[in-house]
């Protein structure tokens, strides 16, 4: 009798979320994420003393939030799910088990998920407490849980796709989203960062794209890369031979 998804996936979850959310990993991501809050507090000083000048808010989550910290910490913890099970070997006891292979890719998926929520957020929304108001809190969480969502799901195929994911994946973030992204609208379209930076401004209303995404495209093409990538990486895992 072949186990049914709601037992097998939380199962799996088990397995892959202490694999993956290390103590030493999540006290550093944590730590990382923490270093801006402490440059706004010293920004909002500066300010407060007339020794600075004054810094949107939204300017601030995006060039800290959206573009250092959600696509690396992410890029850390999702590559790391099917990625650490098939450099360990152990990928092969899920292999074996009669059930369907996407609901392995979705197993990892849901276990980077719960570590990376939290471990954003709370980053984000001290951040955010520090540098603005409540609108700038929550454009800030729900763009960051947005490229969780969607970094989650593209690096979790990068995972299983190489072993040098981390090499890629920065390659990815540096190159093609930080470099050629901004060289034209249309590669920028194919970046995660347009759409979380579009969310962003949306929510806090301050104007960082020259043409921003709608909040409804946002969802969308969030959605979008969520089934592809779940997709191309269940049929990878379908076709690849694991030992």
């Amino acid at each position: 009798m072949t186990p049914s998804p709601s037992a097998t996936i939380p199962a799996m979850i088990q397995r892959i979320v202490p694999a993956i959310a290390t103590r030493g990993r999540l006290l550093s991501m944590l730590a990382f994420g923490f270093i801006p809050v402490i440059l706004g507090v010293l920004i909002n000083r500066a300010n407060s003393e007339g020794r600075g000048n004054e810094v949107e808010p939204t300017e601030l989550l995006d060039a800290f939030t959206l573009t250092i910290y959600v696509p690396l910490v992410v890029l850390i913890f999702a590559s790391a799910t099917l990625g650490t099970l098939k450099e360990e070997r152990t990928l092969v006891y899920f292999w074996l088990r009669p059930i369907g292979r996407w609901q392995i890719v979705l197993a990892a998926l849901a276990s980077a998920w719960l570590v990376l929520i939290p471990l954003i957020s709370i980053p984000t929304v001290a951040f955010a407490a520090v540098v603005g108001n409540g609108r700038d809190i929550a454009g800030g969480v729900l763009s960051a849980l947005a490229g969780v969502l969607a970094y989650g799901a593209v690096f979790t195929l990068f995972g299983l796709l190489t072993r040098r994911a981390l090499v890629w994946g920065l390659v990815y973030i540096l190159v093609w989203e930080g470099f050629v992204g901004g060289l034209s609208q249309t590669a920028g379209r194919l970046s995660v960062r347009n759409y979380t930076r579009s969310l962003l401004g949306e929510i806090t209303n301050v104007r960082i794209l020259d043409d921003p995404e709608s909040i409804a495209t946002v969802i969308i093409v969030t959605a979008g890369i969520v089934i592809a990538s779940v997709g191309l990486t269940t049929l990878l895992l379908n076709r690849m031979e694991v030992d």
